[in-house]
């Protein structure tokens, strides 16, 4: 077992449910270029894609609207 800090864990699972599953998306607000606020999500977009790892604008209502329709739609949205 390797000795990582918490956002290295988070990103490390994150980037093998990602490579394991193509139907696993990642959105959020500043997740995709940025890498997210505590860069958790920092090397995914570019590793991934822009189609499976996306920022969104800032309305949380629309990103839970966009993960629920995704969720029916067969994906599954982190």
């Amino acid at each position: 077992m390797s000795v990582m800090t918490l956002v290295q864990a988070i990103n490390n699972a994150l980037d093998i449910k990602l490579a394991d599953d193509k139907n696993v998306v990642v959105f959020g607000e500043d997740v995709g270029f940025e890498g997210g606020v505590f860069r958790v999500t920092e090397g995914l977009q570019k590793k991934h894609g822009m189609e499976r790892v996306f920022d969104t604008p800032l309305a949380e209502s629309g990103i839970v609207g966009t993960g629920l329709g995704m969720a029916v739609a067969g994906l599954r949205p982190v």
